[in-house]
Order: structure tokens, then C-alpha cells, then sequence
């Protein structure tokens, strides 16, 4: 009785992981499109103005408007998700387990890169402050 108890409860917990998976998935689609959609919109808007020759602010207004409700989307969809993961790490005893990304493995390669670029631009910007400062620097002993 008990371990006819225990294959009941693990295999329904095997579908819950199952059913995560696929939604899991799904949501990935689902970002992808909402990305292309980040591109294509602000397209149709511009070959719309052009094609039309009626008044910018209208499609100014109506790509500000689609640019902000894609954005909403795209936080719902990425924070639904992490949500579901958060739940099924808890239920798993694994809280510390951490989230999946949704946009994919891809995207952390990218860090290295931009951290180089991003320490480069730094380094350049504080030489051009240290240069200025010296310069201040030397037209105020001048000057005194």
C-alpha cells in the first residue's frame, strides 16, 4: 500500500517535471517571437510612414505603444517562467539550484567579450579624465 502510494506520487511528480519542461519550451518560443516582433514592428511602422505619407506622430506614437506593450510581454513571459522554475526547484528541495535562462546557453558567451569591451572603454574614458585633470591641474599652479 504505501510504496503503491509512493509510484503514484512520483510519477505524477515526473509529469509536473514533464509539464514544467514543456512550458519551459514553450516560453522560449515564445521569447523568440517576441524578439523578431522587437524588430519587424518598428519596420512595418517605418515602410507604413513612408508608403502612406500621413502624419509621423501617428506611427511615432503607435511604434512607442507597440515598443511598450512587447516589453510587457517579454517581462511576462521570462517572469512567469522563472516563477514556475523557482516553484519546482522548492518542491524538488533544491532552492539553491538556480534558474534556466530563456533565451539559451548562447548568450553568456557574449559575456567575455563585452567585458573586455567594457573594461577598454573604461580604461579609455578615466586616461582622458586623468589627462584632463592634469591639465587643470597645471593651469592652476601656472596661474597662482
Amino acid at each position: 500500500m504505501n510504496t503503491d502510494n509512493y509510484s503514484k506520487y512520483e510519477r505524477m511528480y515526473d509529469i509536473l517535471l514533464d509539464y514544467e519542461q514543456k512550458i519551459h519550451l514553450k516560453n522560449q518560443k515564445r521569447i523568440r517571437i517576441g524578439l523578431k516582433c522587437l524588430i519587424i514592428i518598428p519596420l512595418i511602422f517605418l515602410a507604413m510612414l513612408f508608403w502612406t505619407g500621413s502624419s509621423k506622430t501617428i506611427f511615432l506614437v503607435l511604434w512607442i505603444v507597440s515598443l511598450f506593450i512587447l516589453a510587457a510581454y517579454l517581462v511576462f513571459v521570462e517572469y512567469s517562467d522563472y516563477k514556475l522554475q523557482e516553484k519546482l526547484n522548492e518542491l524538488d528541495e533544491r532552492g539553491d539550484a538556480g534558474v534556466e535562462a530563456l533565451i539559451g546557453p548562447g548568450v553568456p558567451a557574449i559575456d567575455g567579450p563585452l567585458k573586455n569591451a567594457v573594461k577598454k572603454l573604461d580604461a579609455t574614458l578615466n586616461s582622458e579624465t586623468l589627462a584632463i585633470e592634469e591639465e587643470g591641474a597645471d593651469k592652476n599652479e601656472e596661474h597662482n
